[in-house]
């Protein structure tokens, strides 16, 4: 397999690139000749530039039709054209690691009906992710669960701007709340996620340090539940 693949060509011709819905949308990669899960991990390695700056141009580019049948196999992908990945979260929802993985969750452990609203992946954190990556691996069976995309830069530009102007000097201010034992039945996804869950520990010291590591606000406890 390592001599075949070696006279393989990994080359911007040997996938096809397609638009989605249309020039302004983003793009979408399929085989052209070799759908096999170690031809498009090699493939994202040695494009990576190019991908990068199609993601940048373009807002997201879907990987579509190629030999990723589980979460490992779409670890190993991703893990090839980012390297330095990171499985810290300290977002509201409820997530869980898939098997046989380290940087590969669960987008949300929440029924598909729950509404999650369009927001900026851990916004609030003074170094926010650079880049996301889903992956399906199995359609849904009822209506929800799609992962809705929208292009930010574009939300922005649409601002009046007395308002970018009062963003931008005023700033904005962010207070979250979870409670040790996160709650079960409701529609709030923030408050299903408990703060030993957030931070994977019960140790509240533990948790100072790691806020105080992360250059977070500091931490308050408030309350029986705290």
């Amino acid at each position: 397999m390592h001599s075949t693949m070696k006279t393989l060509s990994f080359g911007l011709d040997q996938v096809n690139v397609s638009f989605l819905q249309g020039p302004s949308s983003p793009l979408v990669i399929t085989p052209r000749w070799n759908d096999s899960l170690e031809f498009i991990t090699k493939w994202l390695e040695l494009n990576r530039s190019w991908v990068e700056d199609q993601m940048l141009a373009y807002g997201a580019v879907f990987v579509r039709g190629f030999q990723i049948d589980n979460a490992p196999d779409f670890e190993r992908a991703v893990n090839a054209l980012q390297p330095d990945l990171c499985d810290a979260y300290r977002g509201t929802s409820p997530r869980s690691l898939k098997e046989g993985c380290k940087y590969a969750f669960s987008a949300a452990d929440v029924p598909v009906n729950y509404p999650i609203a369009q927001h900026l992946e851990m916004s609030f954190l003074r170094s926010p992710p650079r880049q996301l990556y889903f992956g399906c691996m199995k359609a849904s069976s009822k209506p929800g669960g799609e992962t809705a995309l929208c292009d930010f830069r574009k939300v922005y530009r649409d601002l009046s701007p007395e308002l970018r102007e009062k963003l931008a000097t005023k700033k904005i201010k962010y207070t979250r709340k979870h409670a040790k034992v996160g709650e079960r039945f409701t529609y709030d996804v923030g408050a299903m996620l408990g703060w030993p869950q957030l931070f994977g520990t019960s140790d509240k010291k533990e948790v100072e340090r790691i806020t105080k590591e992360e250059n977070a606000p500091p931490v308050q406890w408030v309350g029986e539940n705290q």
